[in-house]
């Protein structure tokens, strides 16, 4: 049986400097002394499987932060690398990641990523990654060839296409899955749909997180009237389910509301 996790009232807004643009948490110092050994035979594989044409490898969010916490903090990764995608094989990834949670039980999930470095330039959403949520571990960074940004249309990577995912997972649920298959949706939709709801309200509040708890919270500032079914998203997201019922009302209900909130109000 899964173990339930007790949602907490943990996360940070980055920092602004006194032009308003966001300052970057992580840095290497930072990572928690139990993390590193992950962090490390994480940028090996990365090393290990492309060689020369690794350009740099990236750690983001809370491990990134030294806020990561045992049992619920995933170790988030992503490489850049100099070839296009269709030439980039990461086929080795998942056994991978199974087998480093496996030697470290206290990780909840691995994510890696690759990214090709012609692309960057063009992808608003790496950029944002990169120079407000990322430490470079290997290689050399990219944050200082990205602009400042500030919280608000220059930060927004998730609202834009929220819309599209929840139509899309919809589609997804109605084929055969396995139930950690289910879960591993239920997560990521609820993730998506809490971070968009918190980009909503961000070139108001001028503020920036991606922490769950906050975008809950930000959110539920400014849509009060939502905020029992926002709590459900943030429920879902932290203790994911399996029931394809559950999900769809919650993504009928204010996933719904939110589709057509971007269309009233964001785009405008």
């Amino acid at each position: 049986m899964d173990s339930i996790h007790q949602i907490q009232k943990i996360g940070s807004y980055l920092h602004v400097d006194e032009q308003g643009f966001i300052i970057n948490p992580t840095s290497i110092h930072t990572i928690q002394p139990e993390w590193l050994p992950i962090v490390e035979k994480v940028k090996e594989a990365y090393m290990q499987h492309f060689g020369v044409n690794l350009h740099s490898v990236y750690i983001r969010g809370s491990v990134a932060k030294g806020q990561a916490i045992e049992n619920i903090s995933d170790v988030d990764s992503f490489a850049v690398i100099t070839l296009p995608y269709e030439k980039i094989d990461t086929s080795w990834s998942d056994a991978f990641e199974e087998k480093l949670i496996s030697e470290y039980p206290f990780v909840k999930g691995i994510e890696m990523g690759c990214i090709p470095l012609e692309e960057i330039q063009d992808h608003k959403g790496d950029q944002i990654m990169i120079k407000t949520q990322s430490v470079c571990i290997y290689g050399e960074s990219l944050a200082n060839t990205i602009p400042p940004m500030k919280p608000g249309t220059d930060t927004a990577q998730h609202v834009k296409y929220i819309q599209i995912e929840i139509i899309k997972t919809k589609q997804w649920l109605e084929g055969e899955h396995t139930e950690e298959e289910i879960k591993r949706k239920c997560t990521w939709i609820m993730k998506r749909m809490l971070r968009s709801g918190f980009e909503l309200v961000m070139e108001r509040s001028q503020k920036y997180t991606r922490d769950l708890y906050l975008c809950y919270e930000g959110f539920s500032e400014y849509y009060p009237e939502k905020k029992e079914a926002m709590y459900r998203v943030l429920e879902l997201a932290v203790n994911p389910t399996s029931d394809k019922s559950e999900i769809g009302i919650v993504l009928e209900g204010i996933g719904s509301w939110m589709t057509e909130e971007v269309e009233r109000s964001w785009r405008n």
